[in-house]
């Protein structure tokens, strides 16, 4: 009897701790299962995690580190591509000409070694931000390796796992190592159009590709919403697309970052459209160059919607048509667009009301109301003055505003819409 009381004493033991780990288990959020052939990270929030993943690429490198970024200023980094240069792997980077200038004494030991070149350029950029991995990863987006681009400017990178997309990287990045730069490059980007773990991805390069003609076709394909933030935003085939897009109802936010301001900035005119735009408050840099297309397509990359990345710089954009992806940037767009003061502004739909003089009854979409209840306020014809007054209150309230009245300062407050009118 004893022996089957413990039996039971260690089965029940056994019970209940199975109980407690479902019990722990059930508060752990696992999160949503990620797609292995992409990974993406928002900075400043992800700065950290970006880095070491940064890190981890290229010490997990067993054949080949082809590196294009504009601009980099972190030693750690530097060092770790000499480490792996040591070790046999084939490192190579190309920089903006300028930026290396700026920061010689921290890339020069890249350059005495042989495997650092620039674009010779004081006109135009080697504006890339990527990274290629053993020519089956592909590491870009809007991050230079900066202490600023890494841990204060808002940023974005993404990493895929693709042999077909590292090979159109890896092309690009021979022809810029053979000093085929700007106009000179080849429009030979080999898969422009692939598919990743059933995800379709485009692939394009300035100036060779036509970069702007790409993100025009798309946002002129979008049915209900455009979400962009971008660093500099002066294309005006890219601005008239969306206004175009605007007058056929489709909603439009943006972010600029706010020290781009100049008369060629596309924010007031987009602005004057009708779209929902904000300049950024980060007292460093808003650095994205993104857009959402009907929160399924995302546009990222180096390039900056204007004239000059179209026509100069050595930039490349993805257009990835996913919709969980296109949900993590929209949250990221959210996130900031609130955080900077936007606020959402909806449009009016035609509104249908009708009074009649002397009468105290109201048709709003053909329902009949009481204009003032319980005070029979009606509209009234002043012959005189060849007017007609009308209850300006029941009108607002009808339209989805309230309208206020302080006796003591004798004053009348209209909200509407988001809009406050004092009288």
């Amino acid at each position: 009897m004893k022996n089957n009381f413990k039996s039971i004493n260690k089965l029940f033991a056994v019970a209940i701790a199975i109980l407690v780990l479902v019990f722990i288990f059930s508060f752990i959020d696992i999160g949503p299962a990620e797609n292995p052939a992409i990974s993406l990270w928002f900075l400043p929030t992800q700065s950290g995690e970006v880095k070491e993943e940064i890190k981890q690429l290229i010490n997990s490198a067993e054949k080949s580190i082809y590196i294009a970024l504009y601009d980099t200023n972190d030693k750690e980094l530097v060092n770790d591509l000499l480490i792996a240069h040591r070790k046999g792997i084939d490192v190579r980077v190309i920089m903006d000409n300028e930026e290396a200038t700026d920061e010689w004494d921290i890339v020069s030991p890249l350059d005495i070694k042989n495997i650092l070149r620039t674009d010779y350029s004081k006109s135009n950029f080697m504006h890339n931000k990527f990274m290629i991995i053993d020519g089956t990863a592909v590491w870009t987006g809007s991050t230079n390796w900066t202490e600023n681009g890494l841990f204060y400017n808002n940023n974005n990178s993404i990493l895929i796992n693709s042999k077909e997309l590292a090979d159109n990287y890896t092309t690009e990045f021979n022809e810029m190592w053979n000093g085929e730069f700007g106009a000179k490059s080849p429009p030979n980007t080999p898969y422009p159009k692939i598919t990743a773990e059933d995800i379709n991805i485009q692939c394009y390069f300035a100036p060779e590709d036509h970069v702007e003609a790409h993100i025009v076709s798309v946002i002129e394909n979008a049915k209900s919403s455009i979400d962009f933030a971008t660093f500099a935003f002066t294309s005006i085939p890219i601005k008239d697309a969306i206004i175009k897009k605007i007058k056929q109802g489709v909603k439009v936010r943006g972010i600029y970052e706010a020290r781009q301001k100049s008369q060629w900035c596309t924010y007031d005119d987009l602005k004057e459209a009708g779209a929902n735009v904000i300049y950024d408050k980060n007292p460093k840099t808003m650095h994205h160059k993104v857009f959402i297309i009907d929160n399924e397509i995302v546009i990222t990359g180096s390039y900056n919607p204007s004239k000059h990345a179209n026509k100069a710089n050595d930039e490349n954009i993805l257009i990835i048509n996913d919709k969980n992806l296109a949900g993590q940037y929209e949250k990221e767009f959210n996130n900031l667009f609130y955080e900077w003061g936007g606020v959402d502004i909806f449009p009016m739909s035609n509104i249908f009301i009708t009074l009649h003089p002397d009468d105290p009854y109201m048709a709003v979409y053909g329902v009949s109301q009481e204009i003032d209840p319980g005070r029979s306020t009606k509209p009234i014809i002043i012959p005189e003055w060849a007017r007609t007054v009308v209850p300006i209150r029941a009108i607002v309230e009808a339209m989805g505003g309230t309208i206020g009245w302080d006796g003591t300062e004798r004053k009348v407050t209209i909200n509407f819409n988001f809009t406050t009118i004092e009288f």
